[in-house]
């Protein structure tokens, strides 16, 4: 009996470190956000750098928002404004009540990057995000 539990224990720990050195992360290219007055959820997505990513954008707020990804490197500062229009790398208006689904090409740079809400006002109210993306 000794020699069959230690059969086992030494089997399972050999199994362990392989299946866990075999897993290899992925991230979905399918992602879910909600807009309400003034934040996203949620607020920390992860892609795949360069691949086709589907945002189903959902606008429960009272009023209308935007989701906004800024270049990698660029950040908005006090508030968003149109200094900050040449440093966008893709956006979507979303009206009250309204649900769309809308793709998107992930940057192909790896990188942190922020998202915000560029209506006056709504990203000093805290409508912001980071998008992390990463190499597949």
């Amino acid at each position: 009996m000794k020699k069959i539990s230690l059969l086992l224990l030494v089997l399972i720990a050999s199994v362990i470190p392989m299946t866990a050195c075999g897993r290899r992360n992925s991230y979905s290219t399918n992602i879910d956000v909600t807009m309400v007055d003034y934040l996203y959820e949620p607020s920390e997505i992860d892609i795949p750098a360069g691949q086709q990513i589907t945002l189903n954008l959902t606008n429960n707020g009272a009023v209308h928002h935007e989701f906004v990804i800024m270049k990698l490197g660029t950040t908005v500062g006090e508030s968003f404004g149109d200094e900050d229009e040449e440093n966008i790398y893709w956006e979507q208006e979303v009206e009250p009540g309204q649900q769309m689904s809308v793709t998107f090409s992930a940057p192909s740079e790896p990188g942190v990057y922020q998202f915000v809400c560029g209506i006056e006002g709504h990203y000093t109210a805290g409508m912001k995000g980071t998008i992390r993306v990463v190499a597949p």
